[in-house]
């Protein structure tokens, strides 16, 4: 945890997107007529960014706070925000995965920041006040906000998946359904279940698509061309993760292949090695 600026992203001239360092979690500001606030996820650890972002957007309190899933860095900062007079969304699915294994989680993630204990007394895991099946649409004067359960059977990269979208101004918040330009993390999830939540976004054009991590894609093109890419990569990767297990290729082998060629230049390069130990691991 430390002050950063925040790297804000202006969408339009309600929306911006707040673009993690090094891709670091993006989180997603919306704000209202009457300067209220939807913020899409948070991490408490970034709450100088969040800070800083809020009040260069000039909006005066944060209304709804939504996670697009359960992970760590997109919603750890439930707690403090509802202290704060939020109202903290997610779908049942991210509900599920909070109650049933958050609270160890969390309390994992926060012991790698211990100065957390001292910025921020009494800090816990913060869940859900409103939940969602399917769908539900937050609205702030002058602008809706439709959010998605995406989980596909019930877990694409995670139980929790959903996504934000801005019909009338053609904005995605695609959470961690979609990654560019780096590495994603697929211990928590099911990569099948996964390609086929990439298939949905596929069905869509959008203006703006605003990943959970990674550069934001600007226009129809852009974002077909961000999600076929890495959709081609979560398949590209099951597949090579399926000849590790029939004993055609060895770990260490798929691990230099997903570091090369088409992915030589793609950020957090050690989450490939981290992602194939869970997979044998678990024997996925």
């Amino acid at each position: 945890m430390g002050k950063y600026a925040a790297n804000l992203r202006k969408l339009n001239d309600h929306v911006w997107a707040i673009i993690g360092d090094d891709g670091a979690t993006n989180f997603g500001i919306v704000r209202g007529e009457d300067a209220s606030a939807l913020l899409i996820d948070s991490d408490i650890r970034r709450m100088d960014e969040i800070d800083e972002a809020l009040k260069r957007t000039e909006c005066s309190k944060v209304r709804y706070l939504l996670n697009t899933h359960e992970n760590f860095d997109h919603s750890s900062a439930n707690d403090y925000f509802e202290k704060n007079g939020a109202i903290v969304v997610g779908s049942d699915g991210c509900w599920d995965a909070l109650k049933s294994d958050g609270e160890a989680k969390f309390t994992e993630m926060a012991g790698r920041s211990p100065e957390l204990k001292t910025r921020f007394p009494g800090l816990k895991m913060g869940t859900l006040q409103v939940t969602f099946s399917q769908s539900l649409t937050l609205h702030l004067p002058g602008v809706d906000v439709r959010a998605l359960y995406s989980a596909h059977n019930g877990k694409s990269h995670s139980r929790g998946d959903s996504i934000a979208v801005l019909e009338r101004e053609g904005i995605l918040f695609a959470g961690d359904l979609l990654y560019t330009d780096f590495h994603p993390v697929t211990v928590y999830g099911d990569i099948p279940n996964w390609i086929k939540s990439i298939d949905y976004l596929l069905s869509e054009n959008y203006a703006y698509v605003v990943p959970g991590h990674g550069p934001v894609s600007q226009g129809p093109e852009g974002h077909q061309r961000a999600c076929e890419k890495f959709r081609a990569y979560l398949e590209d990767f099951h597949n090579r993760l399926t000849e590790i297990k029939a004993g055609r290729k060895t770990p260490g082998e798929i691990e230099s292949y997903m570091k090369s060629g088409a992915y030589a230049s793609m950020g957090k390069t050690w989450m490939v090695k981290r992602n194939i130990e869970f997979f044998l691991g678990e024997g996925k």
